[in-house]
């Protein structure tokens, strides 16, 4: 019965997947597995109005794939050529 009843649940979850995709978006999941984070990083996020641009739908967050892309080049961070002791002087 267990089985059954977590089938189900994958399956809700692919067809989600499969219609994020068709709309050019991430499912929550994704951004989680995406930059190895937690469902309640994830929703600081929103509240605090600091990750990604994400659109809800019913009680679903869905991501745009641009926008994740906008986070993720605003959160780029370039290598300092001075070293550590140059910049403790």
């Amino acid at each position: 019965m267990e089985t059954s009843i977590q089938q189900a649940a994958e399956s809700q979850l692919d067809r989600l997947r499969t219609l994020a995709d068709k709309l050019d978006c991430l499912t929550e999941t994704d951004v989680m597995l995406l930059g190895k984070l937690s469902q309640s990083t994830v929703e600081a996020w929103r509240k605090r109005g600091t990750g990604p641009a994400y659109i809800l739908l019913g009680n679903r967050y869905l991501y745009p794939r641009k926008a994740v892309a906008q986070y993720l080049e605003s959160a780029t961070r370039t290598r300092s050529q001075q070293s550590a002791k140059e910049v403790l002087q």
